[in-house]
């Protein structure tokens, strides 16, 4: 009885987590211009919603000048929950790849915020849908770039962020894609925004430096006239011709192709999404906002009312709709699909400063679980390692293996998210303030660090590196025993009351 028992266990929990992650692939993407910023940085970033119990950890991956090497593509998220165990092609890689930060999933896959030695950065991806119509005119292809790989190999093959783009568009052109995605790609010059939408349709465009963006699952784009071909526009060959052959192409008032209606569909808003990226307006720019509308395109870049800090940022990842009518606390509706949801596995904000050296340029502020109950902490490109259980991983670890293990750091920032959000006012409310002061802290202090880090670097790469890489470690050793003594005193609290 107790083997048949553990055996129905374990096949109905499978089937929750299946259930649960086919459709819950559904982040929330962010951008801020240097000049819209408060400290003249570039930051982008995106929420990565996926299920309860996957976990994530942190890697360094190094430069490598060995040549004759191939990148293995990862399975997409269908072929894992379909229980498929596919024989998956390998891309040749360059002689020389780079070395690059990324925040994947256990098993090495979903590098979802990367950034390279070169000061290249992405963040990938926030899902999108296109219309049945556009899908069978121009179909996926089951082994073409997916979330679950293009991140790292575009971090480890690009020197700037336009050829990160190109690069992006060669592998389209070469091998297709699997699935409609967002991205967002930036360096010291410049930041671009990314949308995949068919097998082998892509756009990119330029992002303003004086504006910002908040964006749910959904294409966003419409028309880009005003962007100018091969400047502030990158797209794939097809992207007007081929909806035209279709019949699909869509015209807005002033007769250009609009992309949101064409690959989209005009009608096609999706709630989950167009209440997100609402409530980007809501807290970034209130004073233009107004009451949300299901049928209102919001735009996707907007002039926020105050420079945007950092801590705007992280707040913007935990938030639940507060202050509004869609706040499921005060409407007692779980059903709406909040910022702030308990299913992330990471959060990231990735800083791009334009005044220090390529290869410490970008800062990765990322979390080890949801944003609402865990902490932010810096992560420099120019680091060589993270702290041991911020990149443990089990031999062995495949896709099958997520479970309750305290080897894992994500395993304890999630637990004490998980006891915090049975009762966010009970429980909840002195984690999430004591985090908050862990991050104002880091936030006021890592100025003079990177500060220090220049000075190094300037006499000597290495040692710049070792003092960053140690400083970095110190964090993350210090935040993981801080999470486990409030997780301790957490549990007493519930048993002692």
């Amino acid at each position: 009885m107790h083997n048949h028992f553990k055996r129905f266990s374990c096949i109905a929990l499978a089937l929750v987590l299946m259930l649960a992650c086919t459709s819950a692939f559904a982040c929330t993407g962010y951008y801020v211009g240097k000049d819209a910023s408060e400290n003249g940085t570039y930051i982008i970033g995106h929420t990565v919603d996926a299920s309860t119990t996957f976990q994530s950890k942190q890697v360094v991956v190094p430069h490598s000048d060995e040549p004759g090497r191939t990148f293995q593509i990862a399975m997409t998220i269908d072929q894992m929950f379909a229980g498929e165990n596919p024989e998956l092609p390998t891309i040749p890689l360059p002689d020389t790849t780079y070395k690059y930060t990324a925040t994947p999933f256990m098993d090495g896959n979903w590098a979802n915020a990367v950034a390279n030695e070169m000061g290249v950065t992405m963040t990938g991806s926030v899902t999108t849908y296109i219309s049945d119509a556009m899908e069978a005119a121009d179909p996926y292809v089951e082994d073409g770039a997916s979330e679950t790989w293009i991140s790292g190999y575009i971090a480890a093959v690009s020197a700037t962020a336009r050829e990160a783009v190109e690069n992006y568009g060669k592998i389209m052109e070469t091998y297709g894609s699997s699935e409609s995605n967002t991205f967002m790609i930036a360096d010291q010059q410049e930041a671009w925004y990314l949308e995949s939408y068919s097998g082998h349709q892509w756009c990119a465009v330029k992002m303003p430096e004086d504006a910002v963006a908040v964006f749910g699952n959904e294409s966003m784009l419409g028309s880009v006239a005003d962007y100018v071909e091969g400047e502030s526009l990158l797209h794939s060959e097809g992207l007007f011709s081929v909806p035209e052959a279709a019949g699909q192409t869509v015209l807005d008032e002033a007769g250009n192709v609009d992309l949101f209606a064409t690959y989209v569909g005009a009608r096609n808003l999706n709630a989950g999404a167009n209440r997100r990226t609402w409530y980007g307006h809501e807290l970034l720019a209130p004073s233009t906002a107004e009451d949300y509308a299901m049928t209102t395109r919001y735009p996707l870049f907007y002039q926020p009312d105050e420079k945007v800090s950092l801590s705007d940022i992280f707040e913007l990842t935990r938030s639940r709709f507060e202050g509004t009518q869609w706040d499921p606390e005060e409407t007692g509706r779980p059903d709406i699909r909040v910022i702030g949801i308990e299913r992330q596995v990471n959060c990231s904000a990735i800083e791009i400063y334009d005044d220090l050296p390529a290869a410490m340029s970008a800062v990765t502020w990322t979390t080890l679980a949801n944003a609402e109950h865990s902490v932010y902490l810096p992560l420099s490109n120019l680091v060589t390692d993270v702290a041991e259980m911020f990149d443990h991983t089990p031999e062995g670890f495949t896709s099958d293996s997520y479970g309750y293990d305290l080897s894992y750091a994500h395993t304890h920032f999630k637990r004490l998210c998980a006891l915090s959000e049975q009762d966010r006012e009970h429980y909840g409310t002195g984690v999430r303030a004591y985090w908050k002061s862990v991050e104002d802290a880091l936030i006021a202090e890592y100025p003079s660090v990177l500060e220090e880090t220049a000075k190094l670097y300037a006499e000597d790469p290495a040692k710049a590196a070792e003092y960053i890489t140690n400083y970095t470690v110190e964090k993350q050793e210090k935040a993981l025993a801080n999470c486990d003594t409030m997780y301790d005193e957490l549990t007493w609290y519930m048993i002692a009351n």
